[in-house]
């Protein structure tokens, strides 16, 4: 029987949790029953190259340019059509409101099955929150959504989407790729000079809905209160200049470290004594199950599906967002009584490993996937 052939598109050059979902995947199908191919939109002279791009290459997954003159090339919607044609796409698997536009349109025009995976929305200004009230709109007509948390699931059937075409599956991680190896000085090569401990860190692009303003003001508060403590913010983003001049503003230039995006975070989670994540939105975070596996204390905004991962006060700690003076006070209990904060995180690693294994999410995506052809070719 001929494998099922999946096109994935993306738009995006970072790897981020999207983007790490559909590389690993490619990684633990089942390759005589699925053949995974990616498809990227980049703007006429774009580089063909990016973190995201190189890792699909190294891994083997087939990777096809979809280039338009602008972000919104309306052509890109045929180019889409002649790679389903072309490459013999059985279904197409879309990532974020682009992809989602684009995916439904080819659909309309060349019927083939169309799915997406809502990893969240970012509602940042008018803009933002237009295109998701456009993707919800759109998730209706798509043969199936795959919702990466329960507050994504209650969004979509608020949205109108029929219960009948939402899958939950969460977030998930490969739990092998996260053990301590008692490797130290990563940290300090990857900033340039010594980090004063304990070290806080938060993973996540520089982006104004990650919250990393509120944590930077939070540090403020807890070094006023005579404490001496590091922040490692590793990502990058549109709202770098921003932060360091918030830094800057606050004095804090020798407390608050911008490495940049790092791949492969876990290199430095060994050195991290807390994991912050103050987010004022998420789908569900892959930071939160990295940081425990790897045994490291979490402190995380109660908003998205988060709380499905960090149960407050048994595998980690949850305050309200956009709170700088409640994201102190959780920094403050950490250093007073780090011990009981490392037991929550062991507990958090025994739950991730249980529940979050990215094996048993990839087998669920295989149901879905067949269920969709043979659906599709009853009708």
């Amino acid at each position: 029987m001929k494998p099922i052939s999946v096109l994935h598109l993306r738009d995006t050059y970072e790897i981020g949790g999207p983007g790490k979902t559909i590389l690993e995947t490619y990684r633990f199908i089942d390759q005589n029953r699925f053949r995974l191919q990616l498809g990227i939109f980049l703007r006429q002279g774009e580089a063909q190259d990016s973190p995201f791009i190189r890792e699909a290459k190294h891994i083997g997954m087939p990777v096809h340019f979809i280039t338009g003159l602008h972000q919104y090339d309306p052509r890109m919607i045929f180019r889409v059509n002649e790679l389903v044609k072309n490459q013999r796409i059985d279904i197409v698997h879309a990532h974020e409101v682009k992809s989602d536009v684009i995916a439904y349109l080819a659909s309309r025009i060349q019927p083939v099955p169309i799915i997406t995976t809502l990893h969240g929305w970012i509602g940042n200004n008018l803009k933002g929150k237009v295109f998701i009230a456009l993707d919800k709109r759109i998730a209706r007509y798509f043969d199936r959504a795959i919702a990466v948390s329960r507050q994504i699931e209650q969004d979509l059937l608020e949205a109108g989407v029929p219960q009948n075409k939402i899958h939950l599956l969460h977030n998930a991680i490969v739990v092998e790729n996260y053990r301590r190896k008692g490797l130290r000085g990563v940290l300090q090569e990857v900033i340039g000079r010594p980090v004063e401990s304990p070290v806080i860190a938060s993973v996540g692009r520089l982006s104004l809905e990650k919250g990393h303003a509120d944590l930077i003001d939070a540090l403020a508060l807890v070094k006023k209160a005579g404490h001496k403590v590091s922040l490692v913010l590793i990502g990058d983003g549109a709202e770098r200049a921003n932060l360091v001049r918030r830094i800057e503003n606050h004095g804090l230039q020798g407390a608050v470290h911008l490495p940049g995006y790092v791949q492969a975070p876990q290199r430095l989670l060994e050195e991290v004594d807390l994991m912050v994540l103050p987010s004022h939105t998420e789908g569900l975070p892959n930071a939160a199950l990295e940081a425990l596996l790897m045994e490291v204390p979490v402190l995380a905004t109660r908003v998205g599906g988060t709380p499905e991962v960090i149960t407050d006060g048994e595998t980690g700690r949850l305050v309200a967002p956009r709170s700088p003076s409640e994201l102190a006070d959780g920094i403050l209990e950490f250093l007073a009584s780090p011990e009981s904060w490392k037991q929550m995180a062991r507990r958090g690693k025994k739950m991730v490993e249980t529940h979050f294994d990215f094996r048993a999410r990839t087998r669920k995506l295989e149901v879905i996937y067949e269920e969709m052809l043979s659906r599709s070719a009853q009708t």
